[in-house]
């Protein structure tokens, strides 16, 4: 009985492996990246998914795309953590801990967002509250993703 279940549990790790190394970033299609510079304000940043070289890291390679090329490059600026990926500065906005303002995620893939998530619209696009980081976020042809800077007071 201990072999089966060691073998059962071995054959589940081996496929958690795999489908954890899967892109979460569509092989065609395109993506729009949006800024917030101010309410009504936007930074437009469009990308075919087929330039974007790092696939396996979410939304992070599609920003890391739009960073590197020479037309119309994105200003990001991010930290990694244990957690992941923290944007920063984007487009032209940047954060202010000391403000209590931060960069905010949004995207068009509900099933990125969590129960609740509050919602703003984009051009009749409804965007979820990202409840993942971006290095994990899901990509798929037309998604759009919005960074825009919220104040927290405490």
């Amino acid at each position: 009985m201990k072999k089966i279940t060691a073998l059962i549990l071995s054959i589940v790790l081996v496929l958690l492996a795999f489908t954890s190394c899967g892109s979460t970033v569509a092989e065609k299609g395109d993506v729009t990246v949006v800024v917030e510079v101010a309410e009504g304000e936007y930074e437009v940043y469009k990308t075919y998914l087929e330039n974007v070289e790092n696939k396996s890291n979410g939304a992070l390679g599609v920003l890391e795309n739009l960073r590197d090329r020479e037309n119309d490059p994105l200003h990001l600026v991010y930290s990694e953590s244990t957690y992941g990926a923290f944007v920063t500065e984007i487009g032209s906005i940047k954060e202010d801990a000391a403000a209590g303002a931060y960069v905010m995620v949004y995207t068009s893939v509900q099933a990125d967002s969590y129960e609740g998530a509050p919602v703003v619209n984009y051009e009749d696009t409804e965007l979820y509250s990202a409840g993942l980081g971006i290095s994990t976020m899901t990509v798929n042809s037309g998604t759009v993703i919005l960074f825009r800077i919220e104040v927290y007071s405490y």
